[in-house]
């Protein structure tokens, strides 16, 4: 029983991972999948088809020009769509079911 319990409670606190924006007073939120955008930026393909690791200086400056990409892209969708906060899909309670803007934000990508 204590055991479901802190399943429970550990499962209400899981932390919501903001891309953009504040959570506090969101009225505007939306939702992205941040594995499926990374998925489609260059630099991390090239990390996984190279099998690059923590180990490997690349594996770094390739993962920065990659988070670059896609906190600029998060943050032109959040501001064109007047979105109050991005936050990955599942990690943070609305009111109502926030939109999902993975492909907007892929759509962003592009130059």
């Amino acid at each position: 029983m204590i055991a479901v319990l802190a399943l429970l409670l550990l499962r209400e606190t899981v932390v919501a991972q903001v891309y953009y924006g504040k959570l506090d007073g969101a009225q505007k939120p939306a939702e992205v999948v941040a594995k499926t955008v990374f998925a489609e930026i260059p630099e991390y393909r090239k990390i996984k088809e190279k099998g690059l690791t923590q180990d490997d200086p690349e594996y770094w400056i390739l993962l920065g020009k990659a988070n670059d990409k896609f906190y600029a892209a998060v943050r032109k969708v959040g501001e064109l769509n007047k979105f109050d906060v991005i936050v990955e899909k599942g990690t943070a309670k609305f009111d109502t079911t926030p939109p999902d803007v993975t492909q907007k934000v892929i759509a962003a990508l592009l130059p």
